[in-house]
């Protein structure tokens, strides 16, 4: 599971215990006295088991890989040149003495030149590396907020359509990390049906 969305997960499981859902102050018994509906959701398992989110993961894995890759070829060229500048540098030590003056000059001049192309390319890279990575962990944190809302859209409208009075998120944690809920007698856990609803839903009008 990557970091980002690790986080977008637990963030949604608060979400929903805090805004979605009941006002954590009512107890079970309150709820059954006035005859409510319940439903309980584990939004982390929706998450996971999304085949959006899946793919999502496996495309951000490869893009992720692959500019590793980019970035380890840059690097391969940039130790060439540093080896090619240092072995040039050992060639000067041990011969200059029968070198002449021209040969000398030759030498310092390739020299300088190797130094400033190892500048530029590492420049270059660092400049590259940072920018692809940061558009990775903007496309990253952008596709989790909409598989977020995307989950929230379809709880809601599925907790209208069966007039579920509220829904509870079961894996939300209080600060001293204790679950909210640990079991709600008669609720009706709807977690596996919203994962079959959002699976069967229509793929093509998701972004790619």
């Amino acid at each position: 599971m990557l970091a980002c969305i690790g986080v977008a997960k637990y963030l949604f499981s608060v979400r929903l215990a805090l805004l979605l859902l009941i006002p954590l102050i009512m107890a079970a018994e309150v709820v059954h006295a006035h005859g409510m509906s319940i439903a309980t959701v584990d939004a982390g398992k929706i998450f996971s088991h999304w085949d959006y989110t899946i793919r999502f993961e496996d495309k951000a894995e490869k893009l992720s890989k692959s500019l590793e890759n980019d970035n380890e070829e840059r690097l391969a060229v940039i130790r060439e040149l540093a080896k090619r500048q240092q072995d040039m540098a050992v060639k000067y030590r041990d011969g200059q003495t029968s070198m002449s003056d021209e040969e000398k000059a030759a030498m310092n001049k390739s020299f300088k030149n190797l130094g400033r192309e190892l500048k530029a390319l590492e420049q270059n890279r660092v400049v590259y590396m940072t920018r692809e990575r940061e558009k990775l962990s903007k496309l990253k944190a952008e596709t989790s907020k909409f598989i977020l809302g995307r989950i929230e859209e379809e709880i809601n409208v599925y907790a209208k359509q069966q007039n579920f009075d509220m829904v509870i998120e079961m894996q939300g944690h209080t600060t001293r990390n204790l679950p909210f809920f640990l079991h709600l007698e008669g609720a009706v856990d709807i977690t596996d049906t919203i994962i079959l609803r959002l699976n069967q839903s229509n793929q093509d009008k998701l972004p790619k």
